[in-house]
């Protein structure tokens, strides 16, 4: 009984994805990303220092935030790639 009505759902979710294509995978991505938010900061949480060294233009902590905004930009193409 398990089995079916897992099967059951994975076919009305199937269904429900060919009916809204796009929307759906959006959704699903939408839904999913904190976590992956969360599993790329984990590594980051035992961080003490963090040493900077950079080029010309801006360096230091003034790059922090435009690198953040680059990541995050991204972000979207790398998923949709996958």
């Amino acid at each position: 009984l398990r089995a079916r009505a897992e099967a059951a759902a994975a076919a009305a979710k199937a269904e429900a994805f060919g009916q809204f294509q796009d929307a759906a995978v959006v959704e699903m991505v939408l839904q999913k990303l904190p976590q992956v938010a969360e599993a790329v900061a984990q590594p980051l949480l035992g961080t003490r220092r963090v040493t900077l060294v950079g080029g010309s233009g801006d360096v230091g902590v003034a790059k922090i935030p435009s690198e953040i905004l680059d990541l995050v930009t991204r972000l979207p193409g790398a998923v949709g790639a996958l």
